[in-house]
């Protein structure tokens, strides 16, 4: 059987967040610090041995590009949101596009906000022409009540003049568009893997989406969902990430910063979570791999990496056994 392969190329919310320059100076201080300090120790590692042995630890940065997760089965490849993390995805897949004439991506809006579908008009492979021999094939599912259906979405963003070409060029020159809807409860079956659709807490119409494939491995994806209580998980948030191998989901604040005591700003109604609500549902949908997604464009690294490790407390103190980690650009995980 086939493993379940997926990547994360853009792993932050609301905006791109590109790292400075300033922030950049602060690392390679620290950095410099650690190895100056490892030679005192009498530890003689090479500066690559040294880099890998901190990148096992943490990575050295969580990266700037808004939502977009790659997940392979087979030959099948799945696309969760298409935020500015799409542009490098689409880059990775020229060689292979050009060796087998074309791909057959299958992409899941969970909403069209903005952070999580302006890649799109970035998407390299989208603008194959079929003329060429390269018969590429995208099929988009979206949601059925935005006021605009999904694929008038996705076109408005291209049209003249917010961008030079318009999606109806993007139609002539691919082989096959198509375009579906989501709605609560909704299961599709796309090639072997069954995919069920379920209505989140954020606002405007928002989906999670539940992967099954064929031997039971199961992966879900919720991001954008805002807790209504911390200790009683939505039932429809619950039922999809039930028995998740890998459970992908939006944590992009503290709760201080949720309740407004650090920031001075609350932020109920914004649509997002934080560590006790995803720590609850994990334990309660005993899911085995928790990925913390969505990151806040104003977190920095450090401060993700201690929401990652408050939540894997938190998981702990409830009696939970799930893993947790803080998703970053080019975190590769199998299962």
């Amino acid at each position: 059987m086939s493993q379940v392969n997926i990547r994360f190329w853009g792993v932050r919310g609301s905006i791109p967040a590109p790292i400075t320059a300033r922030e950049v100076k602060a690392k390679k201080i620290a950095v410099l610090h650690k190895y100056l300090a490892a030679l005192e120790r009498g530890e003689k590692l090479s500066p690559e041995e040294f880099g890998d042995m901190n990148e096992a630890i943490a990575p050295s940065t969580y990266g700037g590009n808004t939502s977009c997760v790659e997940v392979r089965f087979g030959d099948q490849i799945f696309v969760l949101d298409m935020g500015t993390g799409l542009r490098p995805l689409g880059n990775s897949l020229f060689g292979e596009m050009l060796s087998t004439k074309g791909l057959e991506v299958t992409f899941f809006l969970s909403h069209v906000h903005w952070d999580h579908i302006q890649g799109l008009p970035f998407f390299g492979p989208l603008y194959m022409n079929k003329e060429t021999g390269i018969k590429n094939k995208w099929n988009f599912y979206g949601g059925t009540n935005w006021q605009k259906t999904a694929e008038t979405c996705l076109k408005g963003q291209m049209d003249p003049p917010t961008f030079p070409v318009s999606w109806i060029e993007i139609e002539k020159i691919t082989e096959s568009i198509a375009y579906d809807g989501m709605y609560d409860m909704k299961v599709v079956l796309t090639g072997d893997v069954q995919v069920c659709f379920g209505k989140l807490n954020h606002p405007q119409e928002t989906y999670g989406s539940r992967l099954v494939f064929p031997d039971g491995k199961v992966v879900a994806y919720t991001t954008d969902n805002e807790p209504n209580d911390p200790l009683s998980p939505d039932p429809r948030l619950k039922r999809l990430a039930m028995g998740a191998d890998i459970w992908i989901t939006d944590c992009q604040y503290t709760k201080p910063q949720y309740e407004g005591v650090e920031g001075g700003v609350p932020r109920h109604g914004w649509g997002h979570s934080y560590p006790e609500a995803v720590a609850k549902t994990a334990v309660e949908a005993e899911v085995k791999h928790v990925v913390l997604f969505h990151h806040d464009p104003s977190s920095s690294d450090e401060r993700i990496k201690q929401i990652e490790q408050h939540t894997q407390k938190l998981i702990s103190d409830m009696g939970g056994k799930s893993k947790v980690t803080a998703a970053w650009e080019g975190l590769e995980l199998t299962v």
